[in-house]
Formats: structure tokens, C-alpha cells, sequence
């Protein structure tokens, strides 16, 4: 496990959808930028709200190139759901999230073109897979995580299954991909709703932000905090905790 409290590193790359950047609220990336706000380490925040695992895959291999890592860097990435599409058009990144619930298509073409589990995962798995050799091919610090889970489920909903024998054929080729993929998805720490939200990871009922008229369903500061210090053992300050607790304190009504 890589020691996230050590200020030897020169930089720390963050790299994520809105759970590592988001306009509402600072998250675990953010608190780091914090922490280390008064020493020679510097925290880049690459995160962008909306991304799926196609934008983090390039991210990482651009600002590779563009900032040339060492081994004085440490590169955190926190993979998103593989339900999302992201595309490159026109000189921007147009990532509407996920892509179950979002409206830029209609559902008959979601279905037609975009939506398969399987290939999603299959898709998914192989970034993740390249990533890790890249990064130890370089010899580099980096610690993996997630959202939700590399895993084929949605984020918001919970799967309906009409046909038994349908979703067993499922599970199989899952499986199968996952067994193919092991010794990268091992590498991948304990997803944020895990942690977060314990045997209720992936129902979620949201929080009321002050001024909101619905539920966000991003985790507060003090559960990045949390996912911190009991995944990558962070210690902070007890003026950074209260600086944290403060910040939230301050979004609720």
C-alpha cells in the first residue's frame, strides 16, 4: 500500500469523474490539496464530472506525456462506472454520464447502438489493464480505486431481471471476464460506495445540499475523508478535520 500521508512526493495526480471533482463540494482529492497545501507537494486535480473510464484512460496517458511522471509522483486514479459514454467532438470532451439515464439519446437508440453490459465491462477492464502496465512498466507509485465498482451495475438503480436463465448466462460471461482480468482488478481498492455506504453500496438515497431543490447523490466531505483515512489509512491534521467537518456542516440546510 502506498503511504498517502509521505511528502517525498514532488506531485500527486488525481484522476476521476465528479466523486474526485466537483463544482459543489471538495472531494478526497481536494482534501489532499488541502493537506499538503503548505509543503513543497503538489496536488493535481484531473478529475472532470460526468467522465467514464474512456476519458480517465486518456487523461492519464495525456498527462503522462504532457507532465512527464516520475517516480517522485504518485498517480491516484478512481475508475467510474462502466455505464457511461464519453466522446471527443469538436474540440471537446462531451461526457453526459451515465448512459441510463441521461437524455442526449432516446432509449430505443441507447438500446440499439450503445447499451451492452458485457461489452462495457469487456471495454472497461481492458483501460484499466493498460493503465496498470503503463504505470508499472515506468515504475511508478500509483494506487487504483472506484466509484461504484469495476462491475457491470448501475449506479442508481438496481438491475431488473425478467429471465433467470438469462441473467445466469450474464453472470457466466462476467465472470469469465472478470477471471481474464484478475490480476488487474485485484490491484483496485475497495470502491467509495463500499466504504461509504457498507451493505447498502449502490442504493443511495442522496443528501439535500443547501439551496437544492433534489437530492445530490455525490458523498459529503467527511465521507471522502472517511474513504481516506480507511482505505489508504490517511492521517490528517485535527485542523484539516475540523476544516473538513466545517465545510460540510456548511452545505446542509
Amino acid at each position: 500500500m502506498i503511504d498517502i500521508n509521505n511528502i517525498k512526493y514532488k506531485r500527486i495526480f488525481c484522476f476521476g469523474c465528479s466523486f474526485t471533482n466537483y463544482h459543489k463540494m471538495p472531494t478526497w482529492a481536494d482534501i489532499l490539496k488541502l493537506h499538503f497545501e503548505n509543503t513543497s507537494t503538489v496536488v493535481h486535480n484531473e478529475g472532470k464530472p460526468g467522465v467514464g473510464n474512456y476519458y480517465i484512460f486518456n487523461k492519464i496517458v495525456q498527462t503522462g506525456l504532457r507532465y512527464n511522471f516520475t517516480k517522485d509522483d504518485l498517480i491516484l486514479i478512481q475508475w467510474s462506472g462502466v455505464f457511461r459514454e464519453d466522446r471527443f467532438k469538436d474540440g471537446q470532451w462531451i461526457t453526459p454520464g451515465n448512459i441510463l439515464t441521461q437524455s442526449v439519446y432516446s432509449t430505443s437508440v441507447v438500446n440499439k447502438w450503445f447499451f451492452d453490459e458485457e461489452g462495457m465491462l469487456m471495454r472497461d477492464c481492458s483501460y484499466i489493464h493498460v493503465i496498470k502496465k503503463m504505470l508499472e512498466c515506468d515504475d511508478l507509485n500509483y494506487e487504483m480505486f472506484s466509484m461504484n465498482g469495476i462491475q457491470a451495475i448501475d449506479q442508481y438503480y438496481e438491475p431488473s431481471i425478467e429471465n433467470a436463465s438469462l441473467q445466469t448466462f450474464k453472470e457466466n460471461r462476467f465472470i469469465g471476464l472478470t477471471s481474464l482480468y484478475q490480476d488487474t482488478l485485484k490491484k483496485i481498492n475497495p470502491s467509495m460506495y463500499d466504504i461509504v455506504l457498507g451493505e447498502n453500496a449502490g442504493v443511495g438515497e442522496g443528501v439535500r445540499l443547501k439551496g437544492d431543490k433534489h437530492p445530490d447523490y455525490h458523498f459529503l466531505p467527511t465521507q471522502h475523508l472517511l474513504y481516506l483515512e480507511k482505505v489508504f489509512q490517511f492521517k490528517p491534521s485535527d485542523e484539516l478535520r475540523t476544516r473538513v467537518e466545517k465545510i460540510t456542516k456548511e452545505l446542509l440546510p
